[in-house]
């Protein structure tokens, strides 16, 4: 493993996902890209203008301006702690240029947060989280991120669940977890559906398999995929090869 992709919108709530680069950049010595992805507002044009419309124009500006302080701060504060980091700003959609610089850095991992989904804005950015998870190139580890003011859990591979599925070979499980368990001394678990409820491991590796269509995933939904969204516990997402 050389590069790892965070993306991150500098909230306190990233703590969580932010440890876990820390952890996987130490044990492999990968270089981090960190990624901000800047939305600016857009005003309305069909209202009307009150004051000078150059002031709206001079606070996107500044608020950009701070997106990329912020950007450089975090990347100096890694590379005092001792990790190799650059990093990447862009102007677009999150998910879009989340998967663009994955294929351009050559990512061999994403790592991302996920929250709660308790409000819109939240199920928002877990929209965009699952968009990478089903579309990146490399694998992605879906972390849940703490809630602001919570201390959050310490990044450690000590145990590891494997989520096995009805099409995953013994192959699969080989090829995902054989790396992470030499390079953490971790202890492997295969477990099936009915297991995955909240395990005490450390971190659920899985196979993602694209279902047919809506209507497949109606009649046929996986347990294992809503791990995605629902677990507790750092889930390793790896896609079936095309």
């Amino acid at each position: 493993m050389t590069n790892l992709l965070f993306p991150t919108d500098f909230s306190s709530s990233t703590t969580a996902p932010l440890n876990w680069v820390r952890l996987f950049a130490r044990k492999t010595g990968a270089t981090v890209t960190l990624l901000h992805v800047y939305q600016p507002m857009i005003a309305d044009t069909t209202l009307p203008t009150l004051g000078d419309p150059g002031l709206g124009l001079a606070a996107s500006q500044e608020i950009e301006d701070i997106s990329q302080q912020r950007l450089s701060q975090l990347a100096a504060d890694l590379q005092a702690e001792g990790l190799s980091v650059v990093t990447d700003w862009r102007i677009g959609s999150v998910e879009d240029e989340i998967l663009d610089a994955a294929r351009e850095t050559s990512a061999d991992l994403i790592i991302m947060g996920r929250s709660s989904l308790s409000s819109f804005f939240d199920r928002l950015a877990g929209s965009a989280v699952s968009e990478v998870a089903d579309s990146a190139i490399c694998p992605v580890l879906i972390v849940p991120m703490v809630e602001e003011g919570t201390l959050a859990p310490q990044a450690q591979v000590r145990t590891i669940a494997y989520a096995m599925q009805s099409g995953t070979t013994q192959a699969n499980v080989s090829a995902q977890t054989d790396s992470l368990v030499d390079t953490f001394d971790a202890q492997l678990q295969i477990l099936t559906e009915d297991q995955l409820k909240n395990p005490p491991v450390d971190l659920i590796v899985m196979q993602l398999y694209p279902q047919s269509g809506f209507l497949d995933g109606l009649l046929h939904p996986n347990r294992t995929s809503a791990l995605i969204e629902t677990s507790d516990v750092p889930v390793l997402i790896y896609h079936q090869p095309k």
